[in-house]
């Protein structure tokens, strides 16, 4: 895999600072992709770095689709208020394959990869080998058709399984960075009512979670159905997720990838 940076903006980001990669494709309306990944690098003061993957092959018309990648990336930007004050760069991938994405981002360190959900009737998009194989970061999944709200309030259903962990660091960075208030709202889903494990569960949301950080909701019922039913009827423009509930299986559980399917917003997968 060969990779060139084409060109960046006038901020550099500091050295270990929250990246976000961002995959481009021309054939792709760039909006909402890139309102929404420019607007959380900006509440989570992050850095955006702009992927597109050639072929493998380089050819003698490699330079004149780097320029043509360049000049449609700037065009789009024009037109992004918030590309102005968030850092960036464009890098170009040689090998449109998921080995090439994982070792960029693992080279890169790459801590959110966003991207357009996309569905094949037979086999696997590149989209849904992205939620199967990057394991390595978290996801920005978006859907072509959302239209752009500003992200104001966020809802992260709970388990407290090792996923928590993750959405409890993301949480901290957005409510640390983000110039603008955002409520957060904490979801736990129980089967059946049951008093005592109510108790228990606020009990251990107040110990692994930080007073004033967000409230917590129980409700009852399957809880990719309650997520999707909230998400519906209340103005949540994001959700966070964990990726793998409490299992120790690293793909996707079913009711994060129920959520990622359905929801009528963003989905952070951490």
């Amino acid at each position: 895999m060969r990779k060139e940076e084409l060109f960046s903006s006038e901020d550099v980001a500091p050295e270990g600072e929250y990246k976000i990669a961002l995959g481009y494709d021309p054939d792709d309306d760039p909006s909402p992709l890139f309102d929404y990944t420019f607007h959380l690098a900006a509440l989570l003061k992050g850095k955006v770095v702009i992927v597109h993957a050639l072929e493998g092959l380089v050819s003698t018309k490699t330079e004149e689709e780097e320029r043509k990648i360049k000049e449609q990336i700037v065009k789009i930007l024009q037109n992004l208020k918030e590309a102005q004050s968030v850092p960036f760069s464009v890098e170009i991938l040689y090998g449109k394959d998921i080995e090439n994405f994982i070792q960029f981002v693992e080279k890169n360190r790459i801590d959110l990869f966003g991207f357009y959900y996309y569905k094949k009737l037979l086999g696997k998009s590149l989209s849904q080998l992205f939620l199967e194989k990057l394991t390595n970061c978290g996801l920005l999944v978006v859907k072509e058709k959302q239209k752009f709200r500003p992200i104001r309030k966020v809802l992260i259903p709970l388990d407290f399984s090792e996923s928590s962990f993750k959405q409890k660091e993301f949480v901290l960075r957005l409510k640390q960075f983000s110039p603008q208030e955002v409520e957060v709202v904490f979801l736990h889903v129980m089967e059946e009512e049951d008093k005592t494990q109510e108790e228990e569960v606020f009990l251990l949301f107040r110990e692994l979670f930080d007073e004033g950080i967000g409230t917590l909701r129980i409700e009852r019922g399957e809880p990719e159905e309650v997520i999707l039913q909230l998400l519906e009827k209340e103005e949540y423009n994001l959700v966070v997720i964990g990726r793998t509930g409490k299992g120790l299986n690293l793909e996707c559980g079913k009711v994060t990838c129920e959520v990622v399917k359905e929801a009528p917003c963003p989905v952070v997968v951490v």
